[in-house]
């Protein structure tokens, strides 16, 4: 009876309880403004800055791939997939955002979340990809994350984080790291604070059981808008844009998904991805509009089949771009994947202003360099442009890229292709490759004119009925 009320702590747990109680102890410390060795010193007062509030959760749940790709039997499709997956299901864990469902308290920031009916009936309806978090530098972000477990695996009680991949964390409480901070076990919520200084291009995804998570789906971009103004990727001019749209770059192999489906072991020593996608879509599904899963709804763009907004209603943000001739457009890409990608625009230049969230243009302030004579105080410089024109992106797994193409002047609608290099290797459901289906590919579509301005990031418009 005493083990069962006092179980033996192993190695992982007293190293866990260890890193809290001293992180905790720190924090107490900081918070009465005295640092262990150090004098007392003053908060600094945050009570002024903007707040911005997201809600997500965590669940697992089912996506559709495009309908003209090459089945993989047993594995894909996934025959326990539901009816509007039309034949193409695969089983996916991800994010959810819940931010406008009953029982989220934008003004609570404090205790436990109610759990209302609402928010547990998203429970098996995760999206791929996780929605596309965005905030500014001088504002407060508050970030709630809710685990409600997962419908298809009960056997699997994995708590659930928030890691911002090279975000600069306040504390380290908040880095979503199992082994020094604090996860959300299931039925419970977690709200991350950040006060971001670093604009630039991130990416986020669960750090438990880090390799199965961000496999599965548990994974999404963000990124930080600079104190210039939200029409700027960095605090200089060469940076301003028009348009913005974000990508998260990932492969997917139905060997994993399935396995997870259905109770088997994964060996991740055998990972032989079949689809390459683009915020979790694959072409042709990457120029259809944006898709709303609380209601199975487009958002934005001309209108397409209810059969097309209910396929794709948990893969719903679009990658398709568009322009206006003459205008700036930004483009952040991220990978986290587990593959290189070499992404290519084909008829356009397109000139990378960022590098891993940190911007490469001219004027940057340079480290500080030794005084020329004994006495005088340092020299902070300014470095060199390092920014580059070219038609292809080339990033690793956990990298990001920045962007930037003026749209040409057209006096009708043009296309031009923005894919992954290595789409060609995807067959259709006849067997014949190089045809893209299924693999990280989508367009530009530049208009004379006409569309109107963005509402929010990735935002696609129609224009004369025609995307």
């Amino acid at each position: 009876m005493s083990q069962l009320h006092h179980p033996r702590m192993g190695r992982r747990a007293f190293l866990k309880a260890a890193g809290v109680a001293t992180a905790t102890a720190t924090a107490g410390l900081a918070f009465k403004g005295v640092l262990p060795g150090q004098s007392p010193y003053k908060l600094a007062d945050y009570s002024g800055l903007r707040i911005k509030r997201y809600h997500i959760a965590a669940t697992d749940g089912w996506i559709s791939m495009p309908t003209q790709t090459n089945p993989i039997p047993p594995f894909f499709p996934d025959p326990d997939a539901p009816d509007y997956t039309a034949g193409r299901g695969m089983y996916i864990m991800g994010f959810r955002d819940v931010t406008s469902y009953a029982g989220f308290v934008g003004d609570k920031d404090k205790g436990e979340f109610p759990l209302t009916p609402a928010i547990m009936d998203q429970k098996q309806k995760a999206q791929l990809t996780a929605p596309i978090i965005y905030t500014q530098v001088g504002e407060d972000l508050r970030l709630h994350l809710t685990n409600l477990g997962l419908a298809r695996r009960p056997d699997l009680v994995d708590s659930h984080t928030i890691h911002f991949h090279g975000f600069p964390n306040q504390v380290v409480y908040f880095d979503g790291v199992p082994d020094n901070s604090v996860a959300a076990p299931i039925g419970r919520t977690l709200i991350y604070r950040y006060i971001p200084e670093d604009p630039g291009t991130y990416m986020f995804h669960c750090h438990f059981d880090d390799v199965e998570h961000v496999g599965m789906g548990l994974r999404g971009i963000c990124f930080v808008l600079p104190s210039k103004g939200t029409n700027y990727a960095y605090d200089y001019d060469e940076t301003r844009f028009d348009r913005q749209f974000a990508f998260l770059l990932t492969e997917e192999d139905p060997h994993l998904h399935y396995n997870d489906a259905h109770l088997q072991i994964n060996d991740f020593s055998q990972y032989a991805p079949a689809f390459t996608l683009m915020n979790g879509r694959a072409w042709p599904d990457t120029i259809q509009p944006n898709m709303d899963p609380k209601t199975g709804n487009q958002l934005d763009g001309a209108p397409v089949a209810s059969s097309v907004t209910q396929r794709l209603r948990y893969n719903p943000n679009s990658s398709l771009i568009q322009a206006n001739s003459g205008e700036s457009i930004l483009i952040r890409v991220s990978n986290l994947g587990y593959q290189e990608h070499s992404l290519v625009l084909p008829g356009l230049q397109m000139r990378m202003v960022g590098r891993d969230a940190k911007p490469i243009v001219a004027g940057r302030p340079d480290y500080l360099a030794p005084p020329p004579n004994p006495g005088q105080p340092y020299v902070q410089g300014t470095r060199a442009d390092l920014s580059v024109l070219t038609n292809r992106i080339d990033l690793g797994p956990g990298e990001s890229r920045d962007m930037i193409f003026v749209a040409p002047h057209v006096t009708t609608k043009t296309i031009f292709p923005f894919y992954d290099r290595n789409d060609s290797f995807v067959h259709d459901a006849t067997g014949v490759s190089g045809d893209g289906f299924g693999g990280a590919r989508t367009e530009v579509h530049v208009f004379p004119s006409g569309l109107a301005a963005q509402a929010f990031p990735n935002q696609v418009n129609a224009v004369n009925g025609a995307m």
